[in-house]
């Protein structure tokens, strides 16, 4: 494979400043990478960032790399969004009269019965195609549904993420409380879920844990024991909602993160969805454990349900990413739509400009949000020897013609029509604004159908459209 020199008017590294230069010829600076670099490149050879440097000195001993990008464009590492459910790929647009519990009860608990393997490709494919235009390269993601014995739904996720070309950290989150099956059903969905990561050049393993009040004692505990003994990493909701702290002290008489740390599930990485209600005993168990937090602000906004302390939790060194969260609490899965809100409900909750500032917002999208998810020795910034997951802005566009801080460029101006290409492992995934190797159209005619089975095996008509009939508070004209 030839090497690709991918070039821009800014290349926006993630680095600390402290990180050497590679890649760049001997007789230039050696002085620390910069953050930002000006009329910069990067250099891709097969999966892996083989330079990173100035575009004169990086085209200067590699004369032959064939040249992406040009020198107005904003060239970033892949973003790393670390929350999802591709399980409402098909429900997007639904229920925002709705605050969690409400929701949780209106659709979710209607739709997880009836999530089957062709639903989950279909809605993943969706949802997958918008992270990639707006230059998501990682998705962490829990599928929430109940396990149907001999139909498994999650190796459709695995199987449309490595059509799509995007990588994927994936769990099954399943409780058994107030349900007619126990854990055995939903450990098997996890070995499924397992044995077709294992398989996969994209997709990675966690164990899913949806949240406290879905599990007896008994599933909790095996749960955490599958992740343990197996070393696998959990992904859980934690403290979304008040009301979820209340209800734990009642069970437990703990917090949810206390209760966490109690049974030993801090033995494994863990990544907390949420943590909006965390007070300061929460924050300093997950400093001391080193849990990474992924903050949903769209989706919290969407649900009421609060704005987490996120300065707070930096403060303390826990690592804190950005997540688009699942297409039926966001809607969208435009991942600059979320940093840019992580960026603006940060200044709101403190009535301060500088609360939150674009560089700041952009660190939690890219190396920010791989640290959560302890993946970054491999991924969340631009330098060599990572895996080459690379975004390319086009500098081209009216949004983007004169760019004076190329932070805020990116997270305050650029929407997803500026994402020109995504590469992921070094291979093109969007090429000139489009996804290189699905159909989008062929993607959306096999949804359709699916979704409108969805709406009525579920009963959502009332909610939806697809189903034929009013909607709640409308009436036809």
């Amino acid at each position: 494979m030839a090497q690709t020199l991918i070039r821009g008017g800014w290349v926006l590294t993630g680095a600390p400043e402290s990180v050497p230069v590679a890649g760049v010829p001997a007789h230039s600076d050696a002085s620390p990478t910069p953050a930002a670099i000006r009329d910069g490149a990067v250099l891709v050879d097969g999966d892996r960032i083989a330079g990173v440097g100035t575009y004169d000195d990086l085209r200067a001993v590699n004369p032959h790399a064939v040249v992406r990008g040009g020198a107005y464009d904003i060239v970033t590492p892949g973003f790393v969004n670390t929350h999802g459910h591709f399980s409402e790929g098909l429900i997007t647009g639904i229920g925002s009269q709705y605050t969690l519990w409400e929701w949780l009860q209106e659709l979710i608990a209607p739709v997880n019965p009836v999530m089957t393997r062709d639903k989950a490709y279909a809605g993943t494919m969706l949802q997958g195609i918008q992270m990639l235009r707006s230059g998501v390269t990682t998705a962490n993601d829990m599928f929430c549904s109940d396990p149907i014995p001999g139909d498994p739904a999650t190796p459709g996720v695995v199987q449309a993420l490595d059509e799509l070309g995007l990588r994927g950290v994936l769990s099954f989150g399943s409780g058994d409380v107030d349900r007619d099956f126990g854990p055995a059903p939903i450990l098997d969905e996890l070995r499924v879920l397992e044995e077709a990561t294992a398989a996969s050049r994209y997709s990675s393993f966690r164990v899913g844990i949806s949240s406290i009040g879905r599990y007896t004692d008994a599933a909790w505990e095996q749960h955490i024991g599958y992740a343990v003994d197996g070393g696998h990493g959990i992904h859980i909701h934690i403290h979304e909602v008040r009301e979820e702290v209340t209800a734990a002290r009642q069970r437990t008489g703990k917090t949810v993160v206390g209760h966490a740390a109690a049974t030993g599930m801090f033995a494994v990485p863990v990544i907390a969805a949420h943590s909006v209600w965390v007070d300061r005993e929460d924050r300093q168990l997950y400093a001391e454990h080193g849990v990474g937090v992924a903050h949903n602000p769209v989706a919290n906004g969407i649900l009421a349900s609060g704005i987490a302390p996120v300065a707070e939790l930096r403060a303390l060194g826990v690592p804190v990413g950005i997540g688009v969260d699942g297409p039926a609490s966001n809607d969208s899965q435009d991942f600059l739509q979320a940093m840019k809100t992580a960026a603006l409900l940060a200044r709101i909750r403190d009535l301060q400009a500088t609360a939150m500032s674009a560089r700041e917002a952009f660190e939690m999208g890219t190396i920010g949000g791989a640290r959560a998810l302890r993946m970054d020795g491999e991924i969340g910034s631009l330098e060599p020897g990572k895996r080459a997951d690379v975004v390319v802005f086009d500098g081209d566009s009216p949004a983007l013609a004169n760019v004076h801080d190329p932070y805020q460029a990116v997270v305050f101006v650029a929407g997803s029509r500026e994402v020109k290409d995504v590469w992921v492992d070094g291979e093109l995934s969007l090429a000139d604004g489009e996804v290189t190797r699905v159909d989008p159209a062929e993607a959306v005619a096999r949804a359709r159908p699916l979704a409108q089975q969805l709406v009525a095996e579920a009963g959502l008509s009332r909610l939806s459209a697809l189903g034929g009939g009013p909607l709640e508070g409308t009436e036809r004209p």
